[in-house]
Parts: structure tokens; sequence; C-alpha cells
């Protein structure tokens, strides 16, 4: 059978490729160390995304890689969501204080989950940190920004990704959570776009 025909690695390569295409589309023009941060968030994706698709074509030996990819995204990739989302929502300019300090949380976080095994907790805190996003949309889009409004459609999206098993669709529910998931990423995409633009 012909690798590229099996639907999950056709949609981890395309959430790998639209993470990444996403980021250096959109992101050239931000601060510094947000783009590190956003740098920080669509690089996990892409490295499960990448690492998945390497899996179900055959690659042997990557079942430790892939978790620690995983609990990398749900850790480190969602704290530092969350910082760049109220950086790009607040308008706010990070500081090397509170990039260093998001990134050390999340590879404190990181090193508990991985060193004690317990990935479970991953998910707690990858939920954790989209609902305090949604917040921070919320709340921008009490100040009318357009931004504001597609980071709240990407968390819906993203956080719909996670309970794609239980949606009524009629495909695997790994491809509609890759799928749901390049929604999620296009739409930050648009947020950052719109970064300066008024809905009404």
């Amino acid at each position: 059978m012909n690798i590229f025909l099996n639907p999950h690695i056709f949609s981890n390569l395309v959430l790998a490729i639209t993470s990444l295409f996403v980021f250096f589309r959109y992101f050239r023009q931000q601060q510094v160390l947000v783009r590190w941060l956003w740098g920080i968030f669509f690089g996990s994706i892409s490295l499960v995304a990448f690492t998945d698709l390497l899996f179900y074509a055959g690659v042997e030996g990557l079942g430790m890689a892939h978790e620690i990819f995983e609990a990398g995204e749900m850790t480190l990739g969602a704290l530092c969501l969350v910082t760049a989302s109220w950086c790009l929502i607040m308008r706010y300019e990070s500081g090397s204080f509170l990039f260093y300090s998001t990134v050390g949380l999340g590879a404190l976080l990181f090193y508990c989950i991985t060193w004690y095994r317990v990935e479970y907790v991953g998910l707690i805190i990858k939920a954790f940190c989209i609902l305090v996003t949604l917040l921070i949309s919320c709340v921008g889009l009490a100040n009318r920004q357009k931004s504001a409004l597609w980071t709240l459609f990407s968390m819906m999206l993203l956080a719909l990704s996670t309970k794609s098993g239980k949606l009524p669709l009629p495909m695997d529910p790994v491809d509609i959570n890759h799928y749901m998931m390049v929604l999620s990423v296009i739409c930050v995409g648009r947020a950052v776009r719109d970064q300066y633009k008024i809905l009404f």
C-alpha cells in the first residue's frame, strides 16, 4: 500500500506544513521574544505531527520521542500560547522576564510530566491554557479587537479537536483532530494579521 494514501499520514503532513507556513507567513513582524513564544507553540505542534507521520509511515522506535514531543506541546507549547495571546490581544511588548518565566514554568511542567510519566496531567494543563486564552479573547472582544475574535475561534476549534472522538462526523477521530487543529492554526495566523484592526 502506498503510505501517502494513508489518511493519518496525510492529515499529519497537512498539520505540520500548515503550522510552519502560518508561522513564517504571519509572524515575521512580531517582536522577537513574542515571535519566539509563537515559534515554540507552532514548533511543538509540527514536531508532534511529524513524529506521528513517521509512526504511521512504519518507522519504528519513535514511541518515546512522540511522548516527549506531545508532553512538550501540552505544557511548554500551551503556556507559550497563553503568554503570546496576551501580548497579541493586549498589545503588550514582552520583556525578558515574562519570556523566561513562561519558558521556565513550561519547561518545569514538561520535566515533571516526562520524569514522573503522568501524561494525563498534560491534558489538564492544555485545557486550562485554552480556557485562559478564551478569557483573554473575551477581554479583547470587549475592546472590539478583531484579533480577539480570531483567537476565540481558534481556541474553540482547539478545544473541539480534543473531543474529536465524540463529534458526529464521517471521518476517523484522529484525522478530525488534525484538521481541526489546522483550522485553529489558520485562525491564529489571521489573528496576527488583524492585530490592529477594530471589529466595528
